[in-house]
């Protein structure tokens, strides 16, 4: 049982001492010797050095005219740089909008005109980014890695630092249903991720470590635990799988979100177990979880989350029956199950996830310039998820699919997470993607895409004969295709809409007519 002092999002989040920024500052004026951010490139910054950096940060935006409320844009990665911007640009009452380098196109459009912002910060080699589409009045601002951008800046004066309810930033959905929309993010919801790792395993001596971009939340999770405790956050502007063990030993890291899939078809080693990680978060395959937990030795906590919703729910013990539970509600929080009709369906039954937290702001203060839209997600104070679970008998939660993900086969719903962890458990195959494709008889039949396990041979006809001996015949796919990799969006979420539009019958293996 997780106590109160271990996780109690209501109250951490509301805690104005808490708000990132306030924390930081508590800890320079303390101990600003001690050790806070670093790259493995080699810059590095302790509490003391990053908030003068911050500071810097608040200068350079006022000079450039950037006032409360104000919108800006950053194409940082993770970074010391961008961790100021985003701090310093919530210190002095501005909005800072975290866009993907990799859009381009209509994609990057998008990103660029609908948050409205006049300035863009970005590395060298994006400086030419935002002049390839017809997005006029932005101000491309050009921040070297060397930390020299702020070298002889006077650091502003910051007479009180923002409040819970403040807004500390803005982050754009994947995408994955449709156009990206800005979901603006408060202190509060930020400080609230502190406990989903309960606070009793981090300490001082703990090191977070971190690849995943700033438009994704994952990225600045680590700063309010670790400012929590005084530790460290190590910092790579990019994933690198081959890298990641050599960075983890090399910076003694003990915490990390983690792909599991990607890490594990590195091939074993003697020693992958002999590693300082002690607690990794993940989320996706339950199976590849367990074999990521024995194989390094390393305590696996998962949950279910979103943009909006933050991290309500949280699985920190595994269930030993392999069960696929993602945990159970935090502290303050209630969840609803609903049906099509509107009404609670039993448990047991899948319907769609409704979330209310402890206080309103530990959810989304809404999207961005989308009021329309914010009225259909949060209605009475219940945030809509979009996503199908379903409650267990011991009141843990089981993540059913995506609702617009489920697939309806000759009247039958199937779970294409469901079906997804089943597959994955073939020794042969490393991960999978499970879509409905049209079909005139059967309304949908079912297409899959896997991937290998590094050094396996998939042939489709005999993991389709080992997938009869596990899966009912209504889940059995029909359409079956070997892949390198599979289409992601920026966060690495499978774009299933790519795989359907993908789909051409004469280019996949086809279930023989019975």
């Amino acid at each position: 049982m997780i106590g109160l002092l271990d996780d109690d999002p209501a109250g951490i989040g509301l805690d104005p001492a808490m708000v990132l920024p306030a924390r930081l500052a508590w800890w320079a004026e303390r101990e600003p010797d001690r050790p806070f951010l670093q790259e493995v490139t080699g810059r590095s910054t302790t509490y003391g050095e990053f908030m003068v950096e911050i500071r810097r940060w608040c200068t350079v935006l006022r000079e450039a005219g950037v006032a409360p409320g104000d919108r800006l844009m950053s194409m940082l990665p993770a970074s010391i740089d961008a961790a100021a911007l985003w701090i310093a640009a919530g210190s002095i009452g501005a909005l800072e909008v975290s866009v993907n380098p990799d859009l381009r196109g209509s994609f990057l459009e998008h990103a660029l005109r609908d948050p409205d912002a006049r300035w863009c910060f970005v590395r060298p080699e994006h400086a030419d980014l935002p002049g390839t589409v017809s997005v006029s009045g932005i101000e491309t601002v050009v921040v070297p890695r060397d930390g020299s951008f702020t070298a002889g800046v006077e650091p502003a004066q910051i007479d009180c630092w923002p409040q819970p309810t403040d807004i500390s930033c803005v982050i754009y959905t994947s995408g994955t249903t449709g156009p990206s929309k800005g979901v603006v993010i408060s202190w509060a919801q930020i400080s609230s991720t502190i406990g989903r790792i309960p606070r009793s395993w981090f300490s001082e001596a703990d090191v977070v470590y971190t690849s995943h971009p700033m438009f994704h939340v994952t990225a600045r999770s680590p700063f309010p635990a670790m400012s929590d405790v005084g530790g460290r956050i190590v910092l790579r502007e990019k994933t690198s799988v081959s890298e990641f063990w050599s960075d983890v030993r090399r910076f003694g890291c003990t915490s990390a979100t983690v792909n599991t899939g990607l890490i594990l078809a590195a091939p074993e080693r003697d020693d992958d177990a002999d590693n300082p990680l002690r607690v990794a978060f993940t989320g996706g395959s339950r199976a590849l979880a367990h074999r990521f937990a024995a194989r390094y030795a390393v305590h696996m906590v998962e949950a279910y989350g979103s943009t909006e919703a933050g991290f309500p729910i949280v699985c920190r013990e595994f269930p030993s029956d392999g069960g696929r539970t993602c945990g159970f509600l935090r502290r303050g929080y209630d969840a609803r199950l609903v049906g099509e009709d509107g009404c609670d369906v039993a448990d047991g039954e899948a319907g769609e996830l409704w979330i209310h937290p402890p206080v309103r702001t530990l959810i989304t203060l809404g999207y961005l310039g989308r009021d329309d839209l914010t009225a259909s997600a949060i209605v009475d104070g219940w945030y809509h998820t979009g996503d199908a679970l379903r409650r267990l008998p011991d009141g843990s939660f089981e993540f059913v699919d995506r609702i617009k993900d489920t697939i309806r086969r000759l009247g039958e719903n199937i779970s294409s997470t469901a079906l997804e962890a089943a597959i994955c458990a073939d020794p042969q195959v490393g991960e999978c993607a499970a879509v409905g494709v049209p079909d005139p008889v059967a309304g949908q039949e079912i297409l899959i895409a896997v991937i290998p396990r590094t050094g396996a041979v998939i042939d489709p006809a005999a993991l389709h004969a080992r997938l009869s001996e596990v899966l009912p015949r209504y889940m059995l796919p029909r359409y079956l295709t070997v892949v390198a990799q599979l289409p992601r969006t920026a966060t690495n979420k499978v774009r299933k809409e790519d795989l359907r539009a993908l789909f051409q019958r004469d280019a996949v293996w086809e279930r023989p007519a019975r």
